[in-house]
């Protein structure tokens, strides 16, 4: 079990605070079906996997994920690259999380893996982030490109 010191309760107001959320969500797997936008926010469902907590059992590594909600306010605009809204079933693989200014707008970029993409055009950065319940254990781990490589060359 987590200690509720390590479960998470944030708020982005700027690119620094999105950039903190950005890495407790690396690598969370996001249901199509649990995104919505409505009224100026945009909100989804997270299975994140809990960096900022390990625990041993029976001699191995023993890991943990959790649902969080996430909540974008002041959304004015959705854009999908690389894949049709119309796919409630699939779910996404959150890699990373990141603004860029453009004129008077700001843009929220969340990159998932294969190539897809959501684009949220926001008058304003407010982003809320939270664990919805206690966490669950896992063995699995997620392995990245240079992991594997370095596993290879073992």
């Amino acid at each position: 079990m987590i200690p509720a010191s390590k479960m998470i309760k944030m708020r982005a107001l700027d690119a620094n605070g999105l950039n903190h959320m950005a890495e407790q969500l690396r690598d969370g797997l996001c249901p199509m079906v649990s995104m919505v936008h409505e009224k100026e926010t945009f909100t989804l469902l997270v299975n994140r996997f809990c960096w900022n907590h390990e625990d041993k059992y029976q001699d191995k590594p023993l890991h943990y994920r959790s649902h969080v909600g996430l909540l974008f306010r002041h959304v004015q605009k959705v854009q999908r690259k690389g894949f049709e809204q119309h796919s409630p079933d699939r779910i996404l693989n959150l890699l990373h999380i990141h603004v860029k200014e453009e004129s008077k707008m700001t843009w929220v970029h969340l990159v998932f893996s294969k190539g897809h993409e959501i684009r949220l055009s926001v008058q304003k950065l407010e982003v809320y982030l939270s664990d919805l319940h206690d966490p669950w254990p896992t063995r699995s781990k997620p392995m990245h490109l240079h992991e594997h490589m370095e596993e290879m060359v073992a």
